[in-house]
Order: C-alpha cells, then structure tokens, then sequence
C-alpha cells in the first residue's frame, strides 16, 4: 500500500556516573544498558545514539586526603564530560534522551546535557545489590537520583522517571515504552505543520483556532491552501498521471468494494492532490473542508478519501477542525506511528446501554480499522461504509479557549451495537455522564479521536513537556 512514513525517533543513551563511584559494577551496569538498547532499538523503532564515540579526558580527583586518577573513563562523568556530550548531541538532530544511571550519578553533568538538549529526558537507574557487610556500598544508585532529579527541577527540565528496579524487570520495560510513545507525542506536535484546505463551513463556528496563538505558544504551523489552489492540483493530476490514479484505484480495491461510484479514478486523483499539497509544503497532517470545495468541483464528497488519507499515514480532519488534525497527529504518535486514528462526532447515547455512545462520521475512518468479516464499501456520494472493530480505544480531544489549551483524554471500549450508516463505533466507558457534563462544560466540542489502545500514561506525561492541561476523563468537572 502506498504510504508516508515516518522517520525513526532519535534517541541519545548517555550513561552517567560520579567520580568516586567508578568500578567494575558500573561498567557492568552500562554494558547491561547498551544491550538492552539494542534490543528495544529493535522492538521500539529506533535509532540509538551513543557517546562510545566521545574522547573522555582522563581524570584525577581528591577525596580527603587521597588521590584518585583514571586513565580512561567510558562515559559522562563530570561537568566538563557534559560540556563534550551536549556539543556532540546537538550535531545529532536528536528527538529524545535516556540518561541512565550507572552508579551515584553525576548531578551537575545530568542537569547540564538535559538543559542544553530541550527534548524529552528519561531518568532511570537500576536497584542496587544487597550490601556487602559492613563493606563500602560501590553504586547507591537510587540516592545520587534523588538529588539529581532536584537538580533538574531547579534548571526548569521536565524529565520522566522509571522507579528503581532492575533492567530485566516488566517495570523497565512498561516504563521505557511509555517513555518512547511521550517522546513521539512530543515530536510530533513540536513539528506540526497542517495543511489548511479551503476554509471552515460558513455555520462551524465552533471549529474556529487561533493562529497566531498556535504558532506564538507551540510553534505550531498552519499553511493555507485556496480552493482554486487545490481545484488545479487535482486537474492537473487528472491530466498527466493517469498511472498513478489507476494504480491508487486498484490498490484500494484490494480492501474495500468502489463499485458504487460514478467515477473512481476522480475519488484517486483528488486524494493524489491532497497527498501531492502535504508533500509539496511539508505538512505533517491535513484539515479541509468537506461540505462544499471537492463536491463542487469534482461531483463527489471527500470522506472516505480522507480515511484514506489517514490509512496512509497522513492524519487527515474534515470539516476544517484543525484541532482535531493536530489532536490526530499526536494520537497516530502515540502508536509509534504505526496505526491510524480518527475523527469522530459525538452523536447519540446508546438507546439501552447508559454508559455507551456512538462516535460516529459520515464516512473517514480509515479502512485499516474496519470490523473484521463485515463487508466495507465506498457508497456513491464518496463515504466508506463500514463499523470499527472492538476492543479498547483512547478518546482524546484538544482544544483552547481564552489562551488556555487542554486535552480531554479518557478511555473506552469499542462494542457491538446498532448497525448504522457510514463508518461508527459504539463506545462504552465507565461513567458516560460524567464525560458528556465534561464537554458540555467545555472547553470542548463534538469532534473527537480515537485511537485503539490504552495510551493514556503517555498523553499525560506529553502534556508535562507540551505546557497543556491534560484533563483526565475521571477528573472533577469544575
């Protein structure tokens, strides 16, 4: 299938420790962390950037009356270490850190490379083995974090901590995965740039952004596109690249039945011209106008083009919700952009079940979310047809009032329900009342994502970094 993707995310592993902490246990503890780096590079996506390559300066120091001096030391360790590390990291366009503690830890040279970087910072060090009698004690790794952690706090670094356990352990694991699924959130919206097709219908007023705002308070960048812009785009893709409409129609075709169109190569060539703009201007998702522009000038209504557009990994909202574009970017993040999100309005409560509503649209939901072993179409006004699979899901939706932006973030369970036109899911969560006085109160609307999974850790950790209230479902209304 023809699909954007994303680069890697680019994560700097700098293992730390203190001076007088230097031993065998703390090599053993960075060689232990380089492997597992190997293998979550693997399991995570990632491309992994070490300092094996940075020349350490030997070092002498004093404690008392003795003198210590190294020949070689193999990672960070002092404030000039960190001086080398973060001139080295900034010629590595990296996107987030890990800086494990190897031992005690280095307070100064943490707080150091985490400032100069402004990316998302992981603090992890791993239990200590059981003292040695009354023998000195080589690493205590979980005090030095303790102290540094302060230390961050007192550079205005926001970081994220895994508890104090060992690397082998399901703990570390969980902790570092939510870590990488922060980071890609985080990436993602610090580099938003949307595509703004057209512009809102007449009556959405309650679609309306700020954009200076945007751009002022996250560096979140809008790019306008004119109706006669885009009209001229898909002509003239209609005009010259017949190859590539025919071969967009066939792969669709291969999941999904298009005979009820009147013409299935205009549905292609409009979704070319999208994906030809986003690429042309460098834009990382997509917010257009549904109701009038590609209707008029091509005869048929964007919809299930842009659950296309989203199956291929360029999140896409209708009804010119820039909010819900930039919500959806982060979402798709969230899933180590690996799966599609959606947009959906919040339509109706379900006629027996209390606690479950329809999320439901017109028909742009991405095809790779359809319910297993039902029959998907496009119908002939150009919307897909099909219900969402079930299983567990994140409900989020961003939004700002007044200069104070929050993401509503809460979770629910896709479930069978009434059959319905256009693309849906019945969505049951815990308490549907709460969660409706939530959006009626605001700052909300009715447009929401979904995205299948459990990511709420993740969304509130991001928000920590992002400056955004994160408003939990099960929080207080007011």
């Amino acid at each position: 299938m023809l699909r954007v993707e994303k680069p890697k995310l680019r994560l700097a592993v700098v293992p730390n420790h203190r001076d007088t902490w230097n031993g065998p246990l703390v090599v053993d503890i960075k060689n232990a962390v380089d492997e597992k780096m190997k293998e979550f590079a693997e399991l995570f996506d990632l491309e992994i950037v070490t300092t094996d390559g940075i020349d350490f300066p030997q070092k002498v120091f004093h404690y008392g009356k003795r003198t210590f001096t190294f020949d070689k030391d193999i990672m960070m360790s002092d404030y000039g270490d960190a001086v080398l590390v973060a001139e080295y990291l900034k010629k590595q366009n990296i996107d987030a850190l890990f800086i494990p503690f190897c031992g005690f830890g280095q307070e100064e040279a943490v707080a150091k490379v985490a400032k100069e970087m402004d990316v998302p910072v992981l603090i992890w060090g791993p239990r200590d083995p059981a003292p040695d009698g009354l023998k000195h004690r080589p690493l205590d790794t979980q005090c030095g974090m303790f102290a540094a952690t302060k230390v961050l706090q007192r550079y205005g670094v926001t970081f994220t901590y895994i508890e104090n356990c060992r690397i082998e352990e399901e703990a570390f694991k969980k902790g570092f995965g939510e870590f990488i699924a922060t980071a890609q959130i985080v990436k993602a919206f610090r580099h938003a740039r949307i595509l703004q097709v057209a512009v809102r219908p007449q009556q959405f007023l309650s679609v309306m952004v700020n954009e200076a705002e945007l751009l002022e308070k996250f560096g979140v960048e809008l790019v306008p596109i004119t109706e006669s812009q885009f009209t001229n785009t898909v002509n003239t893709i209609l005009e010259t690249r017949g190859d590539e409409i025919d071969e967009l129609v066939a792969d669709i075709e291969k999941t999904l039945d298009m005979s009820r169109l009147k013409d299935k190569r205009i549905v292609a060539a409009v979704e070319l011209g999208y994906m030809e703009l986003a690429k042309k201007y460098q834009c990382t998702a997509i917010a257009s106008d549904c109701w009038h522009m590609v209707h008029g000038a091509f005869g048929v209504s964007p919809c299930f083009i842009f659950g296309d557009l989203n199956d291929r990994g360029i999140p896409c909202a209708c009804e010119e919700d820039l909010m819900a574009a930039l919500c959806s970017l982060m979402a798709v993040a969230a899933t180590n952009n690996k799966e599609a999100s959606f947009v959906a309005d919040l339509t109706i409560r379900h006629p027996e079940n209390d606690n479950c509503e329809l999320l439901w649209h017109c028909g742009p939901f991405a095809k790779q979310l359809k319910k297993p072993g039902t029959d998907g179409y496009i119908v002939e006004g150009g919307q897909g047809y099909y219900p969402l699979k079930e299983g567990e899901l994140t409900v989020l939706r961003l939004d700002g009032l007044k200069g104070e932006y929050s993401l509503f973030c809460g979770k629910g369970t896709s479930i069978e329900g009434p059959e319905t036109n256009g693309n849906y899911a019945w969505v049951e969560v815990d308490d549907w009342v709460h969660w409706e006085k939530k959006f009626m109160y605001g700052p909300y609307i009715h447009h929401v994502v979904g995205v299948f999974g459990d990511h709420r850790a993740a969304f509130q950790d991001a928000c920590r970094y992002l400056g955004i209230r994160y408003d939990a479902a099960e929080s207080p209304i007011f």
